[in-house]
Formats: structure tokens, C-alpha cells, sequence
């Protein structure tokens, strides 16, 4: 579960904060960016004591930094619908989990979740308003 967790809050991560597929990151450029996302959740989850496997993360780098690749997480998917997303759930969980392992200052994970909590708070500012308009 932890390996899945890193999966999905890597990919989460990479494809919200630059609102792209992993192809369209690897293009503009933002490889390193994937690497250094994937980084931060495996020593999170290495600090827990559930290190992720070294084939795991092998093939975890080859599909965030696939050239071309049209991967998104579902979670890009529900902020392109204006849906609510499982930000605090997977990206949220995970950075608490490891408050004590990142350079706050520098943490893409961090980066990301408040970019998506700044995504949920501008929805539903926006949905208070259309349903309550005020003249």
C-alpha cells in the first residue's frame, strides 16, 4: 500500500502542480521536477519504515518521465471537471507523515498540496457565488 501511495502522490503531484500530462512535464522540461517529487514521498515513506522497493521505483521513474506519455492522475482529471479532489487524502496524509523529513522550504510535495487547496478554495468561492449572487 505504501509503494501505491507513493505512485499516486508522485503522479498526483507532478501532473496537478503543472496542470499536464507527464509527456507534456517531461517536454517543458520538468523531469527533474517528477524525480525530486518522487524523492521526497519515498524517504517519507522510508522514514515510516515502509521503504519502497528498488524495481518499484524504477518503474515508477520510467512512467513519470515517459517522453510523450499522456498519464495524468484522476486527480488532474476531477480539477479540470471542477470536481473535489482526494488532495488532503493523498497528498495532505502523506506530507504530515513526513513533516519531519523535508526541507520545508523546499518540499515540491508541499507545493503541490497548496496549489490544490488553493484550487479547492477558489471552487468554492466560485460555486457560493453562482449560487448565491449578489447584486
Amino acid at each position: 500500500m505504501w509503494e501505491k501511495w507513493v505512485f499516486l502522490a508522485s503522479l498526483a503531484g507532478i501532473t496537478c502542480l503543472m496542470r499536464s500530462s507527464v509527456g507534456d512535464v517531461i517536454k517543458a522540461g520538468g523531469e527533474y521536477l517528477a524525480l525530486e517529487l518522487l524523492e521526497e514521498c519515498r524517504s517519507i515513506a522510508a522514514s515510516a519504515g515502509f521503504a519502497p522497493r528498488a524495481g518499484f521505483l524504477e518503474q515508477t521513474r520510467s512512467s513519470i518521465t515517459a517522453p510523450g506519455s499522456l498519464l495524468t492522475a484522476s486527480m488532474l482529471r476531477d480539477m479540470e471537471r471542477r470536481a473535489r479532489t482526494e488532495a488532503d487524502h493523498i497528498l495532505g496524509d502523506l506530507l504530515r507523515r513526513g513533516s519531519q523529513v523535508l526541507n520545508a522550504d523546499r518540499s515540491l510535495l508541499r507545493l503541490a498540496f497548496r496549489h490544490l487547496k488553493a484550487y479547492e478554495a477558489r471552487r468554492d468561492r466560485e460555486k457560493a457565488a453562482a449560487e448565491n449572487p449578489s447584486f
